[in-house]
């Protein structure tokens, strides 16, 4: 589903919500309805925190069992959706306005990436989308059904953020290199909270730290003027220089970041895309973002015709013959292509 199909779902779903409402006024007796008939009443919210599962960094559900003995920060395997398809089902404490405006916060992503929200159809695994006391969503692909909990209806990039945690995206300060770039006052972290701020392995730190990121923690997460010096600052977060000017604006909520498109676009890369990296330094190559080729020639070649080859920053050796079209691009700059 592309941005034109995300309205044609919203007029299709606003179209069956007026049939439903005609068909219920039909059915009751005239002398006792009005022309649109009585409003339902909502259903309840439903608990944030499914059975088995537990709360970590504040909106990441993260199954219990896989905490047991472990700490919160320990490396947790992320599975992506198979072939950016994401089936999905809205709970029936969803109302239509909220369902429509979900489907607006879906669109937000599919326009960056190779990523489509599709209703479910019986498949296996997908999300279960409901409404709730609060906003959460497990990482990544989890396998059978997984909830989303929304409670913020009304901001579309809340729920943008909760997607892209469901897409397989950490928080921006989880990042293994943050402590280069900000610094965790953890003497005003809340009793209890500090775990939330551990540094997670697998959150990834393609390109460089972005405090502009929709997944960045706000300075204030967790906060307690516990000391003079915390009631001083007000925050759990202090960005270092020479960065401050983004003290204030860490942990927005009103857009995607150059960075959260980009990198989006390459965990579901367009079927044509591959990569190159030579830092790295896994055993599987196989042109893949998270498995790229090391070597310039090889992704050169296994690149098709019309295709894109993305190059992270390094020298290559590009001696050969190339006969065939393909776009080059370095994303991050830095690259040069040689003997």
């Amino acid at each position: 589903m592309k941005h034109a199909q995300t309205y044609k779902r919203i007029i299709k779903l606003l179209a069956l919500t007026t049939l439903v409402s005609v068909i219920f006024s039909l059915n009751l007796p005239s002398t006792n309805v009005s022309a649109q008939g009585p409003s339902p009443t909502p259903l309840p919210p439903k608990t944030g925190v499914p059975e088995g599962y537990t709360l970590i960094e504040g909106d990441i559900l993260v199954r219990t069992d896989l905490l047991t003995g472990r700490s919160p920060s320990a490396v947790y395997a992320t599975n992506f959706w198979t072939n950016g398809i994401v089936p999905f089902e809205f709970d029936a404490n969803v109302t239509p306005a909220n369902q429509s405006a979900m489907l607006v916060a879906m669109a937000d992503w599919e326009n960056v990436a190779n990523v489509d929200f599709r209703p479910r159809n019986g498949e296996g695994n997908y999300a279960h989308i409901q409404n709730s006391t609060e906003n959460s969503s497990s990482v990544g692909m989890q396998g059978g059904k997984q909830i989303i909990n929304i409670f913020n209806w009304n901001s579309r990039f809340i729920m943008a953020h909760e997607l892209g945690h469901a897409l397989g995206l950490w928080h921006e300060q989880s990042r293994p290199d943050r402590d280069s770039f900000v610094q965790i006052e953890w003497d005003c972290i809340q009793s209890g909270e500090a775990y939330n701020f551990d540094r997670h392995g697998e959150a990834g730190q393609y390109g460089p730290y972005d405090f502009d990121s929709l997944m960045h923690y706000g300075q204030s997460a967790f906060f307690t003027p516990a000391t003079p010096y915390c009631a001083s600052i007000s925050r759990t977060i202090t960005v270092l220089p020479p960065n401050q000017a983004w003290q204030n604006l860490i942990g927005q909520r009103n857009h995607l970041s150059s960075m959260d498109q980009l990198t989006m676009s390459f965990l579901y890369p367009q079927p044509n895309w591959l990569f190159v990296d030579g830092a790295y330094t896994g055993g599987t190559e196989n042109g893949m973002f998270l498995t790229p080729y090391k070597l310039f020639p090889p992704g050169f070649a296994a690149t098709p015709a019309g295709g894109t080859l993305w190059v992270q920053p390094g020298a290559y050796s590009s001696v050969g013959t190339y006969n065939k079209a393909v776009t080059i691009r370095a994303p991050l700059g830095g690259v040069t292509l040689g003997q």
